[in-house]
C-alpha cells in the first residue's frame, strides 16, 4: 500500500515535459528537466539536469547554462549535492578558483 501510494506522488510530481526545481546547496538550484517516467515505478526517470549557482547568476558572474544531454536519473540521488554546504560549484570550487586559474595561465604566457 505504501509503495502504491509513493508511485502515485512520483507520477503526478515527475510528468513528462515538466521542470522540477529544487535548492541542493543554499545558493546552488537544481533544475531537471523530465523526458520521460516511464520506468518512474522502478525509481528511474531520464531527464536533463541544470545546476546553476543563483548568486553568481543575480550578480552576472556567469550565464545561465542550458540543460544537460538527457540520462536516467535515480529519483533517490537526483537531489545528491557533491559540494560545500554554501554553494560554489558540484567539484568543490568556487567560480573565484577558477578565475585566477585562468589569470595565472594568462600570466604565464
Amino acid at each position: 500500500m505504501l509503495r502504491k501510494l509513493r508511485n502515485w506522488f512520483r507520477r503526478r510530481r515527475f510528468r513528462e515535459g515538466i521542470v522540477v526545481s529544487r535548492f541542493v546547496a543554499i545558493d546552488v538550484r537544481r533544475d531537471i528537466l523530465v523526458t520521460s517516467a516511464a520506468r518512474i515505478d522502478e525509481g528511474i526517470i531520464t531527464g536533463r539536469v541544470r545546476t546553476t549557482n543563483v548568486l553568481y547568476l543575480s550578480r552576472g558572474l556567469m550565464p545561465e547554462p542550458e540543460f544537460d544531454a538527457p540520462r536516467e536519473l535515480r529519483i533517490d540521488e537526483i537531489w545528491h549535492w557533491t559540494g560545500n554546504s554554501w554553494g560554489g560549484l558540484p567539484d568543490g570550487t568556487s567560480i573565484g578558483d577558477h578565475i585566477r586559474a585562468g589569470q595565472s595561465e594568462s600570466a604565464d604566457d
